[in-house]
């Protein structure tokens, strides 16, 4: 294996970061570490620099022993490059230099920069700027040299700590596309810090979510996004609507669940459970007038809620419902027709949309 982590643990005073991490990466993946603020996924990144020491376990990088008990290689020596959020480009040098910095501390020859440099400028589509300094550049410009000084040294692995979150949300999507295609050409393996859900998703070969320094679920995009193992994987995945109830009827692996005014019907590996959680997509869920009806072989389940609040999102209508009892949930719907507050309309969750997992004591 390339990147090699085990049992890795890292404490701050009486707070522990990092719950021994047993993590593989194959050469030449590009794998997304993903969870919310506080969740490990810097630390795990920085200790992969050489910029945070571990408590206990070991780093290995191409059968090279990095980072373990008492000993760590420094970052300058680990052949690594690194893309910080803010990009931390030199202010005072001009774009050439800050290209070239690692390659001077490294003592390159001068023609020997200078034709590295224009290399990767080109890569990163930066070349004829190399006389402009970081004030004169934009956002996605800053993010392709600061890209362009990693790739650099050549570096075995390059690791960017969240490199999108200071763009707006037009550029964010169109640099998503733009760090896919340079990282691809430069065929080297990547390691993508990220609290967004869909940067994952649609750039990473594998995802590791994180969760209070523990690893808890990883695997390829559509794995973790299909199929969630626990209450915390499929929420932060963006299943926000939470059932929780009781198997009342079992076959192979349908169940039906009573979650109290409604009765649920899933799918679930669970065979030993009978108190089970479903979560669910809004986008998953199907409003329909009362007056509508659909297939009778589409398998799911039926049932009428209340409009408390909408919000219009362009493409679709955000629906915030109350059922009959206490349970809300939220749903999206195309805006070809928009539900007044107040408004009952008939919601439809399909077997297969019902992600069901063990109920949990782990925060969210």
């Amino acid at each position: 294996m390339y990147i090699s982590i085990k049992s890795a643990v890292k404490r701050y005073g009486e707070k522990t970061v990092l719950h021994g991490i047993n993590l593989e990466i194959e050469r030449g993946q590009f794998v997304a570490l993903l969870g919310p603020s506080g969740c490990g996924k810097t630390t795990l990144l920085n200790a992969l620099s050489g910029l945070v020491d571990l408590d206990d376990g070991e780093i290995v990088i191409d059968d090279r022993v990095l980072s373990s008990k008492g000993f760590t290689v420094p970052p300058e020596k680990r052949n690594v490059g690194m893309v910080f959020q803010d990009f931390a480009l030199w202010p005072h040098m001009n774009v050439y230099d800050n290209v070239a910095f690692g390659l001077r501390v490294r003592k390159d020859a001068r023609a020997a920069i200078r034709e590295r440099v224009h290399e990767v400028l080109k890569v990163v589509r930066m070349n004829g700027f190399e006389d402009h300094f970081p004030h004169q550049l934009s956002g996605g410009q800053k993010q392709r040299i600061a890209i362009a000084r990693a790739l650099a040294p050549s570096p075995k692995v390059l690791l960017l700590d969240e490199p999108l979150s200071s763009l707006d949300a037009k550029l964010r999507e169109e640099m998503r596309w733009e760090l896919l295609s340079i990282i691809s050409q430069a065929n080297i393996t990547a390691v993508y810090v990220t609290h967004d859900q869909i940067e994952a998703l649609s750039m990473a070969d594998q995802i590791v979510l994180l969760n209070q320094g523990q690893i808890e679920q990883q695997g390829s995009p559509t794995d973790l996004y299909k199929r969630p193992k626990t209450e915390f994987a499929a929420w932060f995945l963006g299943a926000s609507n939470r059932f929780e109830g009781t198997v009342v009827d079992r076959h192979d692996d349908l169940v039906k669940i009573n979650c109290g005014d409604v009765v649920l019907s899933a799918r679930s590996r669970e065979a030993d459970s009978t108190h089970l959680v479903a979560m669910i997509r809004s986008s998953d869920i199907e409003v329909l007038d009362p007056s509508d009806t659909m297939s009778s072989d589409v398998a799911g389940t039926f049932f009428t809620a209340l409009v408390q609040q909408r919000a219009f999102h362009g493409v679709n209508w955000q629906y915030r419902l109350e059922l009959d009892g206490p349970l809300h949930l939220r749903c999206e719907a195309a805006s070809v027709k928009a539900y007044e507050r107040g408004a009952h309309v008939c919601l439809f969750i399909p077997t297969e949309s019902c992600h069901v997992v063990p109920k949990s004591s782990i925060s969210r």
